[in-house]
């Protein structure tokens, strides 16, 4: 059994596979304002985005940087059946099921909360500063070879964000993988009282992470990201990095049981053989103890063994044999715009434009400069460095350089990556706006066979250029 004991998801389950009218109205405190009330009435999940409203959900008006009660008949006309409101709004279609609460946000954490109390799954809880994304699908895929598996929809990782998970919960459902971000002290340790976890994972604080201007220093972080593994009950399982010094750090702020995972000689869950083979994935030997196991990941990235060795690990714990889940791992799908390789006749592209940090620019410089084609490097500002952020811009352009024939900064502080890119001898640079200019530049400075990097922090909406460039009616 290696390192591990094994910690069975519990079975007990209600019979209803969504939420009604009844206990919407129950948790939240709220009253029907519009529409005729059914108690048994039943939703299939919230919203809080008018223009994702599926058909049969709930849309959660709530006031962030736009006032939600703006958009509610937009999600009636989407498909939502009700909407959580604070005050009375127009425009409602005929049928329109309208609940007034005092707080909608509240009334959202109050479901959440009263749903999660009715299906008491295991949860594993996963943070960090970079890495959590793939980790979750990773950990979700793993966990999938004997659970059904509740999970985080793209990046939903904040007060907003957790809660909405929880309101797609199902009767079949065995285990929630969840993520968790950080951007004050105390947002994890609030979060992990809604999510419960059993089992902890803390990926990657680098040197100069992603958020670092919001934060007052990397310890900081590492505190905040520490809060997850402080939540763990006794018996529950705290997977840390032991190729990260700041992760290892935190072992002692735990009452679990703690697993060190990756190529470090004391991890207890260890990465051997490591071969990465550029855009075609990853291979390496998983070592438990005596049990030892080949996984094969189809997505590329060096960097992307932590996030798998995580993710053996999770599914260990909850009782997945490592076979099993290695196994699994072997189809899983690449998150949308994380290091997605997409084809076309014309080219190659490596989509991980969601977003950028210094640490993950880095890891998909690599997998660029590993394939044999000409490479093509598309980078865009990463935002939110504060102080750091020259240095790091800099030291991107001296990688590209190293590992690019073309480069291309969108932004203006993408501007740093090419001018240091050019001074460390990259002869073919290029400056754009943004992604829209990218687009018209690209189209006319491809070669057919090209190897294509998009990469740029979230706000840049670089995932429209890349989905541009490999479906030609689109636009970015």
């Amino acid at each position: 059994m290696g390192a591990f004991s094994r910690i069975g998801p519990d079975a007990r389950y209600h019979s209803t596979n969504v939420f009604t009218l009844d206990q919407m109205l129950r948790a939240t405190g709220g009253r029907v304002i519009h529409g005729v009330p059914n108690g048994d009435e039943r939703f299939v999940g919230g919203a809080f985005d008018s223009r994702i409203a599926e058909p049969g959900s709930v849309f959660f008006a709530l006031r962030d940087r736009r006032d939600g009660h703006e958009f509610v008949a937009d999600a009636f006309a989407h498909g939502a059946r009700a909407a959580v409101v604070e005050r009375p709004v127009g425009d409602l279609p005929d049928g329109a099921l309208v609940v007034e609460v005092a707080d909608t946000q509240h009334a959202l954490r109050r479901l959440a909360e009263a749903l999660r109390d009715a299906y008491p799954i295991p949860a594993v809880g996963i943070t960090g500063n970079v890495g959590k994304t793939t980790t979750k699908e990773a950990t979700a895929a793993a966990l999938g070879a004997r659970y059904r598996v509740l999970r985080t929809v793209s990046s939903f990782n904040n007060e907003i964000g957790v809660p909405l998970t929880f309101l797609g919960i199902e009767p079949s459902h065995e285990v929630a993988v969840i993520e968790m971000g950080f951007y004050v002290p105390g947002e994890i340790a609030d979060l992990c009282r809604l999510v419960r976890p059993l089992v902890g994972i803390i990926t990657r604080i680098p040197d100069v992470p992603v958020h670092y201007s919001r934060t007052p220093s990397v310890d900081a972080i590492a505190m905040g990201k520490s809060e997850l593994i402080e939540a763990l009950p006794a018996d529950g399982v705290a997977l840390l990095n032991a190729d990260d010094a700041r992760v290892r750090a935190l072992a002692s702020r735990t009452k679990a049981r703690v697993v060190l995972f990756g190529e470090a000689v004391d991890a207890h869950l260890r990465a051997t053989e490591v071969s990465a083979r550029g855009i075609e994935g990853l291979r390496f030997v998983a070592r438990d103890g005596a049990n030892s196991v080949e996984v094969r990941l189809p997505l590329p990235g060096r960097h992307l063994v932590a996030s798998a060795l995580a993710a053996l690990g999770a599914a260990i714990a909850l009782g997945v044999p490592i076979d099993e889940a290695a196994t699994a791992l072997s189809t899983m799908d690449a998150p949308a715009h994380r290091m997605n390789v997409r084809r076309t006749a014309d080219l190659v592209l490596i989509d991980d434009s969601y977003n950028a940090s210094p640490a993950a620019v880095m890891a998909a410089l690599a997998v660029l400069g590993s394939v044999p084609t000409r490479r093509v490097a598309v980078i865009g500002d990463m935002l939110e460095l504060g102080t750091l952020s020259a240095d790091a811009h800099e030291a991107a352009g001296r990688e590209a350089a190293k590992q690019t024939d073309v480069l291309v900064g969108v932004g203006e502080l993408a501007r740093t990556i090419t001018r240091s890119a050019r001074a460390a001898g990259l002869r073919e640079t290029h400056e754009v706006a943004d992604g829209a200019e990218a687009l018209i530049l690209l189209r006319r400075i491809l070669r057919r066979g090209d190897t294509v990097l998009v990469k740029g922090s979230h706000s840049l909406a670089l995932d429209q250029l890349a989905d541009a460039l490999v479906q030609p009616a689109a636009k970015a």
